[in-house]
C-alpha cells in the first residue's frame, strides 16, 4: 500500500477525495490531511508519504511552493496538483518540480484514479530500479569481501612477500589496518564428531557475536584451518594497554556465551598490537602462540607475551597463574590466591620484566577474576570497583607495588562476592516479595525495590529469576492481578477504579495485564464470577 497525503484549504474537497475515491483498489491509503503547504511540510516530518495530492492555490504556502519543497527535500514523493481552468497555464511552471499530473478541480474524483495509477507506476518502476541497484551493490560487496578475505588469509600465512605490494593492495581494497590485533579462536568438539548442524550454529553464533562486539571498529573475520577463526580487529587507540583491556573484556563475553554450548570448547589467543598489514603474518603467529597453554585448559583467553632472552620469565606463564588464582577464589582460599599473585610479581621484579608485559599479565589476571564471577557465580553482587575501573587503574600504575595493591583488592573483593553469593539469595527474595505485597498499589518497579533493599538492580533481577523462575515484573503483576480479582468480585466495582487501586493508572493497560495473566478481560471475569455466584 502507498501512503497518500491530501492538501487543500477546502474541507469539502478533502472529504470528497477521501470518501469518493476507491483508494484500496488503487493500493493506496490516505493517512493524513493538511489545509495548506505549511501544515503539509510539518506532517512530512512525521509521516512516511509516497504521494501528495495538493491544491495549487492555498493560503500560507501554495501548491507550487509545496511542490518545490518536496522536489528539493523528498524527491522520491510523487506530487499530483489539483488546478482550476484559470490556473492551468500558471500550473505548467510546476513541470520543473517533476509534478506527476494535473487534475482539473471541477470533477477531481473521476480523474484522480488515473493520476494516482500514473504515480504508483512510477513508484513501482523506481522501487524495481532500487532493488536491482541494491542487489548489484550486495553482489559487489560480497565479491569484495571474498577478495579481501582471500588477500588477508594469504597475508596472514605469509604467502605475499612483497611488502610494498601488501600495502598498496590493502589500500586498493579499502582495508583499515591500523593499531590492529590478531584474535585467533580455536573450537574443539568434545565428542570428536564430524561437523554437525549444532557445530555450524555454534560457529555462526561466534561469528555473529564477534561482528556485533566489534561493529564500531573495522573488523575482518575469516575461517582459517579446521575449527579455527581469525579476527583482525583495528582498535584505533594507539595505547596497547587500553586496547588489550577492551579486547579481553569482549573475549570474556564471548567465552561466557560459549558456555551455553556445553559440547564445544573455545580458546582465544590475542596478539600484540600491530601498525600495518605488513606484519599481519606476525600477528597471526603471535595469536596462535598465545594458545600454547590451552592444552591444559578449556574455554580460556590468553594474550601473547614476547619471550626474548632479556624478558624470559621463570615459572608458569601468567595465564596459568590467573587460572590458579581463579580456582583458589572459587574454593574460598583467599590467602593462596594472593600468594600466587605475589610469587608472579616477585619473579617479574627480580628480572625487571618490562612494565608493559607486567601490565598485560595483570590485565589477564583481572579478566579471569571478573570472568569467574560472570561464569561460575552469575548472581554475585557488583564488586567494590567495576571492571573498567580496575583495568584503568592497572594501565595508569607507575610501579609494580601499585599493581600488586590493585589486584589484591580485586581478589579480596571477589572473595567476598563469591561468599555472599552462597549465603544471601533466599533472604533477598523474601525481602523483595514482602515489599511487593506492601507497596503493590503504588508506583513500583525493579529499581525502586532494589533501592529499598540496598542492592544492585541488575543483580536483584538475575537473583530473583534464578530462585523463583519468574521475573520481578511478573511477580508484581501477578500479585496486582490477584488483588484486582478480589476487588472485581464486588458488583459495584468499576474497572478503572480497580486498576487505580492496584497501582495501574491506565485502564487499557490494566485490561491488557489482566488478560495476559487470567486469559480473560476484567469485565469477563466480573461476569463469570457473578454467574457462578448466582448458579
Amino acid at each position: 500500500m502507498y501512503n497518500v497525503m491530501i492538501v487543500d484549504d477546502e474541507p469539502v474537497i478533502k472529504k470528497g477525495l477521501k470518501c469518493f475515491v476507491d483508494w484500496e483498489t488503487l493500493q493506496c491509503e490516505v493517512i493524513c490531511e493538511a489545509s495548506n503547504g505549511i501544515e503539509a511540510v510539518e506532517m512530512l516530518g512525521h509521516y512516511d508519504i509516497d504521494i501528495i495530492v495538493t491544491d495549487i492555490r492555498m493560503p500560507g504556502m501554495d501548491g507550487l511552493a509545496l511542490s518545490d519543497y518536496v522536489h528539493q527535500n523528498f524527491p522520491q514523493i510523487k506530487v499530483i496538483i489539483l488546478t482550476a481552468f484559470a490556473d492551468f497555464s500558471y500550473a505548467q511552471t510546476a513541470i520543473q518540480y517533476e509534478v506527476v499530473d494535473f487534475v482539473v478541480k471541477t470533477n477531481p474524483t473521476e480523474k484522480i484514479p488515473g493520476a494516482i495509477e500514473k504515480a504508483t507506476r512510477l513508484l513501482e518502476k523506481e522501487n524495481e530500479q532500487k532493488q536491482k541497484l541494491r542487489q548489484l551493490e550486495s553482489k559487489i560487496n560480497d565479491n569484495l569481501s571474498e577478495i579481501s578475505e582471500k588477500f588477508l588469509k594469504e597475508a596472514a600465512h605469509g604467502l605475499i612477500s612483497d611488502e610494498a605490494g601488501l600495502l598498496s593492495r590493502s589500500r586498493e581494497l579499502g582495508l583499515q589496518l591500523e593499531n590492529y590485533f590478531g584474535v585467533h579462536l580455536e573450537i574443539e568438539d568434545t565428542l570428536g564428531s564430524p561437523p554437525t548442524s549444532e557445530y555450524h550454529r555454534f560457529l555462526a553464533s561466534i561469528r555473529q557475536f564477534l561482528a556485533l562486539a566489534f561493529e564500531e571498529r573495522p573488523t575482518y573475520i575469516m575461517a582459517m584451518e579446521k575449527n579455527t577463526l581469525l579476527a583482525i580487529v583495528s582498535m584505533g587507540d594507539g595505547n596497547a594497554a587500553v586496547s588489550t583491556q577492551a579486547l579481553l573484556t569482549i573475549c570474556n563475553e564471548i567465552l561466557a556465551m560459549a558456555e551455553n554450548f556445553r559440547r564445544y570448547h573455545l580458546n582465544i589467543g590475542i596478539s600484540l598490537m600491530h601498525r600495518d598489514v605488513q606484519t599481519l603474518s606476525i600477528a597471526y603467529r603471535e595469536a596462535r602462540e598465545a594458545l600454547q597453554g590451552s592444552f591444559y585448559s578449556d574455554n580460556y583467553v590468553a594474550v601473547y607475551m614476547p619471550h626474548t632472552s632479556q624478558t624470559l620469565t621463570p615459572g608458569a606463564p601468567p595465564h596459568h597463574t590467573a587460572e590458579r588464582i581463579a580456582e583458589y577464589l572459587q574454593q574460598g582460599q583467599n590467602d593462596l590466591a594472593i600468594d600466587q599473585l605475589e610469587r608472579l610479581l616477585e619473579s617479574y621484579r627480580n628480572i625487571k620484566e618490562p612494565i608493559e608485559n607486567v601490565k598485560v599479565a595483570c590485565l589477564l589476571i583481572g579478566s579471569y577474576c571478573f570472568r569467574l564471577l560472570s561464569a561460575s557465580h552469575p548472581f554475585a553482587p557488583e564488586l567494590d570497583e567495576s571492571q573498567s575501573t580496575v583495568y584503568k587503574q592497572i594501565q595508569e600504575s607507575k610501579s609494580i607495588q601499585l599493581l600488586a595493591d590493585i589486584l589484591k583488592r580485586l581478589i579480596r573483593s571477589c572473595s567476598r562476592a563469591v561468599a555472599f553469593n552462597d549465603k544471601q539469595p533466599n533472604y533477598i527474595v523474601i525481602e523483595c516479595q514482602k515489599y511487593i505485597k506492601e507497596h503493590y498499589n503504588q508506583n513500583l518497579n525493579l529499581q525502586i525495590i532494589a533501592d529499598h533493599i540496598h542492592i544492585n538492580s541488575s543483580y536483584l533481577s538475575r537473583l530473583y529469576k534464578k530462585v523463583t523462575n519468574e521475573s520481578i515484573i511478573d511477580a508484581i503483576n501477578k500479585y496486582r492481578i490477584e488483588m484486582a480479582k478480589k476487588l472485581l468480585r464486588n458488583p459495584a466495582s468499576k474497572v478503572f477504579e480497580v486498576a487505580e487501586a492496584v497501582g495501574i493508572e491506565t485502564p487499557a493497560y490494566f485490561t491488557h495485564v489482566f488478560s495476559k495473566y487470567t486469559g480473560m478481560s476484567p469485565k469477563e471475569y466480573k461476569l463469570n464470577y457473578s454467574q457462578t455466584e448466582l448458579g
